[in-house]
Order: structure tokens, then C-alpha cells, then sequence
């Protein structure tokens, strides 16, 4: 998302309708499930003096997004063969330089969490993989493999509720 200046930003309040987890299954026969969560959003009112020409018929927008999000990843089920004793958590900074194997993945499950705005708009909000590393001879406090999951909220939208 665009980079806004915070005096131009008024928070909007949200109701959740639906987040999803969605569901990986990664070529190591793990099942990876990862859910994102808004945590704040923010929004600017765009005045007319900064609308760009537009081709004929398409609006100019108002107002833009920016949003603040937490990542949950959780590995499912894996094989016996890739568990481990549990390791000390690293921080993200130290595990992004540790020996990692780069795992293909093939969504299962992928679906779009749905938040209200109180003007009567719905957000909607679809996390998007990009990659996803097994972290080598690391292990979480079951003793499952750690992996690093690199992803966007790319494809956010606004819709307008219908008029009567």
C-alpha cells in the first residue's frame, strides 16, 4: 500500500464477518495453515486537486487504505521424519539468515476474510504466498519444523453496498 502521511490519516473502526485460515499443503507433505488479521486500518480522503486524468467513464478514487495486519502461521501435520527436538525460538531477523530449505505449495484451501466499515462498505482482504522456507534443524515447542512464510495483502478491495 501506498505510504501516507500520518496527519492526513483518520482511523476507521471494523467489525469482523469472517476470517479465514487458509490451507497449504507443502511438498514436504506438511500442512501449513496461515490466517491474517486486520489490526488497524487507516484511511485519507483524497482531494480533487490530486486526481489524476482518467480515461472517459472511470471515476477518480476518494479515498485510500492503509492497514496494519498480523500474520499467524501454524503447521498442521507433517511427517515423522521432519519432526525434531524443540529449539529455542530465534528471533525473525537471526532466522532469516539461518540455513532454510525453499518448500513448493499448493493451496488447498484460500478464501477472503470480510470486514464491515461503519458507513456500510465491506473490506475484503485475501493473503497471497509468495514463498516458504523449512527452517533446517529448527523445531517449534511440539517439536514441528519452523518455516518462514513470505506473503502480501496484495489484493485488497472496497465495495459499495448495493442501492435500493
Amino acid at each position: 500500500m501506498t505510504e501516507i502521511p500520518a496527519l492526513q490519516l483518520e482511523e476507521i473502526d471494523f467489525a469482523v464477518e469472517k476470517e479465514v485460515w487458509n490451507i497449504y499443503e507443502l511438498a514436504d507433505s506438511s500442512i501449513l495453515k496461515v490466517r491474517t488479521v486486520l489490526v488497524k486500518l487507516l484511511r485519507r480522503k483524497i482531494p480533487q486537486s490530486e486526481n489524476k486524468p482518467l480515461p472517459a467513464g472511470v471515476s477518480p478514487p476518494t479515498e485510500e487504505f492503509s492497514a496494519n495486519f498480523q500474520h499467524i502461521t501454524s503447521v498442521t501435520k507433517t511427517k515423522l521424519t521432519l519432526m525434531g527436538k524443540p529449539t529455542l525460538p530465534a528471533p525473525p531477523e537471526e532466522m532469516e539468515n539461518m540455513p532454510k530449505t525453499e518448500v513448493a505449495f499448493t493451496p488447498f484451501i484460500e478464501d477472503w476474510n470480510i470486514y464491515n466499515l461503519p458507513d456500510g462498505d465491506k473490506l475484503k482482504v485475501k493473503v497471497n504466498l509468495s514463498s516458504v522456507y523449512r527452517v533446517n534443524d529448527h523445531y517449534d515447542e511440539l517439536g514441528y519444523p519452523v518455516y518462514i512464510v513470505n506473503s502480501t495483502n496484495a489484493l485488497i478491495r472496497v465495495t459499495k453496498p448495493a442501492k435500493k
